[in-house]
């Protein structure tokens, strides 16, 4: 994992932020299955990626729905549902993952980088296609719990001194 370096002179781990968007038809989430990528391939995932250097977390996720679906959503449409701190379990990388959710866009979801993803098709939020990568699974069954925040897959111990709270939900994995 990169450290960064503070003016204090102190080093730091960086977290990777990714953001995952929860587009919604009534009872039903959009889902792509993702072909033969290097991380987690064949499984279903929300359209979502990686922030980019001096960009908010829901211009990102609107950007990252127009790339992968060519319709459009407004940042302003989308809702905060989710944050989770995760370590990876396909790269072992610490990630910082906010889920945001909305129920409006403009024009026709399509499948605009078809070497990436096979498709976006409508499934039920009760019966979600298997396989997902494990911590959006994760974090989609918290959100359907109403928890804001979630901790997944850190290695034993690394919560020493922690305490959980209502909002909050611990899974090791």
């Amino acid at each position: 994992m990169p450290e960064k370096t503070a003016r204090s002179g102190r080093t730091y781990t960086a977290h990777y932020a990714d953001v995952h968007l929860i587009v919604r038809r009534g009872a039903e989430i959009l889902m792509g299955r993702r072909s033969s990528q290097p991380v987690f391939p064949h499984t279903y995932q929300v359209p979502a990626g990686l922030m980019e250097d001096h960009e908010p977390a829901t211009m990102a996720a609107a950007r990252e729905f127009t790339e992968e679906t060519g319709a459009i959503v407004s940042p302003g449409d989308v809702r905060f549902v989710h944050l989770m701190h995760h370590v990876s379990t396909h790269a072992g990388s610490r990630r910082i993952a906010f889920s945001f959710e909305v129920d409006r866009w403009r024009g026709q979801i399509g499948n605009p980088e078809p070497d990436k993803c096979r498709g976006w098709q409508w499934h039920k939020a009760t019966s979600l296609p298997e396989p997902m990568p494990p911590h959006l699974g994760i974090a989609l069954q918290h959100n359907s719990n109403g928890a804001t925040y979630s901790e997944y897959a850190w290695p034993p111990g690394a919560q020493a001194g922690a305490s959980a709270t209502a909002s909050t939900s611990t899974t090791h994995g």
